[in-house]
């Protein structure tokens, strides 16, 4: 149940986003040239102006401020030369055909070199449709290029000097919500400590919480290392903004150390009320990072450090009290178990309040310079030049089928649209273009989300219209649905079609009263028509399936995990796990983890999936498991905590081996079992740690693998 409380602390998370943020920037960009315009009595003449300014203001994604420069730069360009090369063509149908098919596959294919231009391309492509396939009363060619130019200069300039204004705004936004993120991803591990848990959902749920973690990680990484400012400014608020992000990436590792058997320790403690407590006490350590990151995101200090100590102690104690009576070995090597959990969960509220200080600047600390060198070496960002564009030439890039694709659907769309004589042919186009991505179950969630959102705002807007009739009212309506829309635009894409229904229909009721009923429906049956097609595309055309990708993915995987725990054990044996080399590591197994995550997620909403779905998942709770528990090496006294008949070395070569294995089953390489260093180990007596469990998880991901 969500209370009062819980509602404002989402409001709250919202208001003080780079997504509000960026609602209000384009709605300001949008808007305010709008209201001239139309002030003015030159509406009709400015629409490319307020075109130009919309879509580039849908480039300026959050990054370094160069690259967001740069894209904006691209955009007015790209945008001037579409609609100039558009006036020329658009009179004559085959003209029309040949643009929509070369440019729809050259703009498509712009996706190799990032986001941002991809952006930049779809974009440009939205652009020439609307140019390609309407008509205004006036229109000039060369006066509409230079007017969509301005337009997007107007918002460019708008959005520099807000920049300047404010330069860690962004930063302090994107830092808040990698740490929110973090604070999710803690609830989601509370998960497995909720009394008769459904532990298979709550890995699922872990996992996609893991995914927006290393997804704003990512973001905010590339805009402080990719950023002058930052890395050569040496004041103390941007020191404290590098040390918290470097410190929340050592957080959110520490949250992943305390991995149990979850069956094994409700099964064994089932009787007592210890894991209710620890549910409690994971989702006040929660709740206490989220308050932070809200802190950082609005950009004002922490004024109280996280104090969780009578909860640990107590929790303690009972822990304690427990073993004094426990007489099972299962029960006992639960509550050590525990033990180690505690430990860890009072490492992190210490981390956790070091994050506090920062947020007052009261620490003075340097980032470790080999650490911020390697992690700034991973920002990278993809070079434009034509070798790239030449090497992805090919089926075996999903970036040239998806352009293939799309370019096919818009063709289909355009057949489709020329035969039954639709009045708005464009936004049967613009659908597909809006819709389509290069993985089916993205375009499948995005056709039902964006059918289902005009639907919804159609509904909301009849009514809308039915009780409101005063045209100062309207226009407030019409100018909030923008920036709801907007600013929902990167965060629930549903949400974000609905409000912009409501923007557009609102518009068609200014510009046409008489009419716009009728366009009412015409829109709903061209987004039917587009989603449909979209679809059809999307499953047929050189479709990129995640059954076909999901072994690529386990490969790399257990490539990644056998890397970092090569790593990790070289590292403790240094008794240093602060190295680039663990660092880099560490981080390749994340990413990999993430990957595999959601390629799983996209296997599992496809008409066709893989016979082995049930092994698959197996692995990937395996993988999610061994990686934690590589993690959690270096908490563990691995050197001093074995037996005579367990060498650590030899247990080490014995992981490294049966992950070679579980790879080489994936492969088709296999052609028996090779009797290695795993056959000369006797477990039987082994004391319980890290390392032995790593060894458990890693033979059982080889017996997963079998199956497959």
């Amino acid at each position: 149940m969500i209370t009062g409380k819980d509602y404002l602390r989402e409001i709250q998370k919202f208001t003080t986003s780079q997504y509000l943020n960026s609602g209000l920037r384009i709605t300001a960009g949008v808007m305010v040239p709008l209201l001239v315009l139309v002030k003015a009595g030159w509406l009709s003449v400015g629409i490319p102006f307020l075109w130009g300014a919309l879509f580039v203001s849908l480039t300026d994604t959050p990054g370094p401020i160069h690259h967001r420069r740069n894209g904006m730069l691209a955009a007015i360009a790209v945008n001037m030369i579409v609609v100039f090369i558009t006036g020329f063509t658009k009179e004559y149908q085959l003209l029309l055909v040949i643009q929509i098919v070369v440019a729809g596959f050259l703009l498509a294919m712009s996706g190799i070199y990032g986001a941002r231009a991809g952006a930049v391309g779809s974009l440009a492509l939205v652009i020439m449709l609307l140019n390609l396939l309407t008509t205004r009363e006036e229109q000039h060619t060369f006066k509409d290029s230079l007017l969509i130019a301005a337009g997007g200069t107007w918002y460019m300039m708008l959005s520099l000097l807000l920049y300047r204004l404010r330069p860690y705004r962004l930063v302090e936004q994107g830092l808040g919500e990698n740490l929110m993120a973090i604070a999710d991803y803690v609830r989601a591990r509370a998960s497995f400590y909720k009394e008769n848990p459904n532990l298979s959902d709550c890995f699922n749920r872990v996992m996609e919480e893991q995914s927006v973690v290393q997804k704003t990680q990512e973001q905010i990484q590339e805009v402080l290392f990719k950023t002058r400012k930052f890395v050569a400014d040496a004041s103390p608020k941007s020191r404290s903004m590098m040390m918290i992000y470097l410190d929340a990436l050592d957080l959110f590792e520490q949250t992943m150390y305390a991995y149990q058997d979850y069956e094994n320790l409700h099964r064994t403690l089932a009787h007592t009320n210890l894991l209710t407590g620890f549910y409690g006490l994971i989702l006040e350590l929660a709740a206490g990072l989220e308050h932070i990151g809200i802190s950082v995101q609005t950009g004002v200090p922490v004024k109280k450090d996280l104090d969780l100590t009578v909860r640990i102690d107590t929790l303690r104690q009972q822990v304690s009290s427990q073993q004094n009576h426990a007489d099972a070995a299962d029960e006992l090597l639960s509550l050590h178990a525990l033990e180690k959990t505690l430990d860890n969960i009072q490492n992190i509220v210490n981390r956790i309040n070091k994050l506090v200080l920062y947020t007052r600047m009261e620490v003075d600390d340097e980032a470790p310079a080999e650490l911020a060198q390697q992690v700034s070496n991973q920002a990278v960002t993809q070079p434009i030049n034509l070798q790239i564009f030449l090497e992805n030439l090919t089926l075996s890039s999903n970036t040239f089928r998806h352009a293939v694709r799309l370019t096919a659907g818009m063709i289909m769309a355009y057949v489709v649209a020329i035969t039954f004589a639709l009045t708005h042919t464009y936004w049967v186009l613009l659908t597909i273009v809006t819709i389509m991505k290069p993985v089916y179950a993205e375009t499948r969630r995005r056709s039902i989300q964006r059918m289902a959102g005009t639907l919804v705002g159609v509904l909301l807007v009849l009514a809308i219209l039915y009780f409101i009739s005063a045209n100062s009212v309207l226009l407030v309506i019409m100018i909030l649905s923008m920036l709801i829309g907007y600013s929902m635009l990167r965060v629930n894409y549903f949400i974000f079609v609905v409000f912009l229904t409501i923007f557009v229909v609102i518009s068609f009721h200014f510009l046409n009263p008489l009419t716009f009923k009728t366009l009412i429906v015409e829109r709903l049956v061209d987004t039917i028509i587009g989603g449909a097609i979209g679809a059809a595309a999307s499953r047929f055309v050189f479709p990129v399936w995640g059954h076909d990708e999901i072994h690529a993915s386990m490969v790399k995987m257990l490539k990644a995990n056998r890397n970092y725990f090569s790593s990790a054990w070289s590292a403790v044996k240094q008794n240093n796990v602060e190295t680039p080399l663990y660092e880099a590591a560490r981080k390749e197994a994340v990413v990999a983890l993430t990957n595999l995550s959601q390629n799983f997620q996209h296997m599992l909403s496809e008409p066709q999936q893989a016979q082995e779905s049930a092994a698959i998942h197996q692995f990937v709770i395996a993988n999610h498991m061994l990686t934690s528990h590589i993690a959690a090496l270096s908490t563990d006294k691995l050197l001093t905590n074995h037996t005579a008949d367990a060498d650590p070395d030899k247990l080490s070569e014995a992981i490294v081996h049966e992950l070679e294995q579980a790879e080489a089953h994936i492969q088709d390489h296999f052609t028996g079992y090779d009797q290695g260093p795993s056959q000369h180990l006797s477990l039987t007596n082994q004391t319980l740690n890290q390392l032995s469990m790593i060894h458990a998880l890693a033979r059982d991901i080889r017996k997963i693998t079998l199956k497959l």
